[in-house]
């Protein structure tokens, strides 16, 4: 695991420059798609709820279902495409980041291995839903780069 917090670590530090190089950040090419503005507001919920079920699995002793959350409504809630500049945004999307980076640095061998049940019949650790957040970071990350 050290070398995917590396990894979210390099990209904590290296995504503000990308971002702040992008122009038209805000351009919706089609209405029913998100803004690159609006996908990093997407990735701080997503950061928001991934911190949460971070935190909740190192200090329950029960057995936890992964919670799921409608991103397309936070996303038309949060209203990041009319309610905050870009800027805001990233240094929302800064902070978030560096919260989880500081408390996965602090997990343990063991506590990687902590289970969630995604359903009656499957489950899945800790460390495979860091490494699905990391994918799903640099998934979207390219939206926005490319």
């Amino acid at each position: 695991m050290n070398n995917l917090i590396n990894e979210f670590e390099s990209l904590i530090q290296t995504v503000p420059k990308l971002m702040m190089a992008l122009s038209k950040a805000d351009y919706k090419a089609n209405p029913t798609k998100w803004s690159k503005k609006e996908i990093l507001g997407h990735l701080c919920d997503s950061a928001t709820m991934n911190h949460k079920r971070f935190i909740e699995r190192l200090i329950s002793k029960d057995e936890l279902t992964l919670e799921l959350y409608n991103q397309n409504l936070w996303v038309e809630l949060n209203n990041y495409q009319n309610n905050f500049p870009l800027e805001e945004i990233l240094s929302l999307w800064v902070s978030l980041n560096k919260r989880i980076l500081i408390l996965l640095r602090s997990i343990s061998e063991e506590q990687w291995n902590l289970q969630y049940n995604v359903d009656k019949n499957n489950q899945v650790t800790l460390s495979w839903l860091f490494t699905e957040y990391i994918d799903h970071l640099k998934h979207h990350l390219n939206q926005i780069i490319n």
